[in-house]
Parts: structure tokens; sequence; C-alpha cells
């Protein structure tokens, strides 16, 4: 097992291509972690810069209540570069292997992820790789985005890496046609889990096996089927998400708002409504006259209610 300091118990979780999950008991707090180490080293610029694009893209989001937390990072005495991260108990991907979500259910993790992704997109973060496995769960949270792996800033370009690591069920037709990458591409992943996760395998794939690209492409031009049990207006909204057009899909903003108001069930009661956290910020204080005149004495703001459910809401 690597050494990493302040962690000890390290156990295998899972391995990929790319990189290693570890869990592992944080000495300091006594506290279980999972440690994502690359599998390479950072023997070049280029997995540099992909390693601290992760790492920075992961810190700026992880203060959102649906996108796990980052802990620290660090690198190895042998150049293998880890993030410390919340140990959730499990992904998406291993619940639709069991049992495939209710439409309810669905719709309640699509409203959570994409109020992440209205965070990450409003300060110039895209993900790239929402997929049920990078949407994780724990006894505290039904719902948070992982794996910031192929995150990167809005200025930045680096189509080589997204197309050799992006999974082909849940990406949409412009990223294997090396066009400018947007937040649609995330829209259209989350709509495509969130079918997942209802039927049990990607929109339009007939079987768990990978197809060729040949016949990747031409299912984008396949309709997406109705799913029985689900109603039609959740499918209509996932349809609509999963537009070959960028242009024809919602931003996540829209997403977020037509999962919210979605009435699942006609006769029963109206959906909960959900509220991010994320969205309670303290009203700004105007600024008080430099120097106040005669007739006009300065007041103090004593109501700090703003501040307050913001920081015990956390």
């Amino acid at each position: 097992m690597p050494y990493v300091p302040g962690m000890s118990g390290l156990s295998v979780m899972a391995r990929g291509g790319y990189a290693t999950v570890y869990r592992a008991t944080q000495d300091s707090v006594g506290r279980e972690v999972a440690i994502k180490m690359e599998n390479r080293t950072l023997d070049n610029a280029r997995d540099q810069a992909r390693f601290l694009r992760e790492a920075r893209a992961a810190g700026r989001m992880s203060s959102h209540p649906h996108v796990v937390d980052l802990f620290d990072v660090g690198v190895t005495v042998d150049q293998h570069p880890y993030l410390i991260m919340e140990l959730c108990d499990g992904s998406y991907l291993d619940r639709m292997r069991v049992k495939p979500l209710s439409p309810a259910e669905a719709r309640d993790v699509g409203v959570k992820i994409a109020d992440a992704l209205v965070h990450t997109h409003a300060n110039g973060v895209l993900h790239r790789d929402v997929k049920p496995a990078n949407i994780l769960y724990s006894q505290f949270n039904a719902a948070v985005l992982a794996d910031f792996g192929l995150a990167v800033l809005g200025e930045m370009r680096d189509s080589s890496v997204t197309l050799e690591v992006l999974t082909p069920a849940y990406a949409p037709p412009e990223m294997f046609r090396h066009e400018q990458p947007s937040g649609a591409a995330d829209v259209y992943s989350l709509c495509a889990t969130l079918y997942a996760v209802m039927s049990g395998r990607p929109p339009r794939w007939e079987s768990d096996r990978s197809p060729s690209l040949i016949t990747l492409m031409d299912l984008f031009l396949r309709p997406i089927p109705e799913l029985p049990g689900v109603p039609r207006a959740l499918t209509d909204i996932l349809r609509r998400g999963m537009h070959n057009d960028p242009r024809g899909r919602p931003s996540a903003q829209e997403l977020l708002q037509e999962l919210n108001s979605l009435q699942l069930d006609p006769g029963g009661p109206p959906p909960a409504v959900y509220r991010s956290t994320a969205n309670y910020l303290p009203p700004p204080r105007p600024r008080p006259p430099s120097t106040p005149t005669l007739d006009e004495t300065p007041t103090v703001n004593t109501d700090r209610k703003g501040f307050f459910a913001k920081w015990f809401s956390r």
C-alpha cells in the first residue's frame, strides 16, 4: 500500500484505468475517508496539468451540499498525486444494477445533481463525466456528484484528455466531434444518467456491452423509447435534455426548475420544492454614508438571520 502522510489502514476500494481509490482513516480526527490516487506518476507537464485541474475544480466545487467534499490533496514520495475525499457508501451504478430507481427517486436525484451543476457552471467549471458511477450516496446525503477528473475551467480546452477517458454511454454526440465543450454536455449526461437508473442501462442501449464507435453514432439517430411505469412528463424532460443539438437542451438551471416542479402523481400532493442551501446567501448590506449628516444617524444592521441560516444549514 502507498504511504500517505496522516493516513492509516489503507485498503483498496476500486481500481480503474487511471486511478485507484483507497479507504483509509485520517488519524488526526479519526475519520474514515476515501483517497483517490493516480496510477501514473506526474512524469510530464500534461499529467501535472490534468491533476491540478481536477484538484482545483473539486476544491472550488466541494462547498456545495451535493458535491463530494474534498479535504486535501498531495503527491506521494514516488510522485503519485492523490485526493483525500469524503467517504461514501456506494454509487448509483451499484444501485441500478441491483434494482432500478422509481421515477420519484430518479427525479429527486436529478434535482440535487442539477443544482450541483448550476453551481459548477456558474463558477465556470464543466464536469464532463456525469454518469451513475460518479453520483454517490451515503447515510447522510442521498446524492453527491464526484470525480471532477474531466472538469476544466471554462477558458481551458483539452479535448484529447476528454476523448481518452469519457464514458461513451453517457456522452453527447458533440463530444465525439471535437466541438467546444459547454454546460449542455453535462445536461445531456445527467438526463442520460437519470434514464439509466430507471431502466437499468443507458438510453438506446440494448445490452451492457459497449458498441463500436460506428454503432454508437448510429444510436444517436434512434428515438429514446418510453419506460414502463415512468410518467410521460418525466421521459419528455429527459428527452429534451438529450437532444442531439446542444442548443435544443435546457440549461442546468432550466432542467432543475422543470424537475423541481414536476408532478409525478396527478392525484397526490404537489411535489416538495427543493431549495439548495448553496442558494441561501446573506443579502448584501447597504453601505452607510462615509460622513453622516446632522439629520442622519448611522444604524447598525442587527438582523443576522440570513448569515446564521446559511451557517447552521451546512
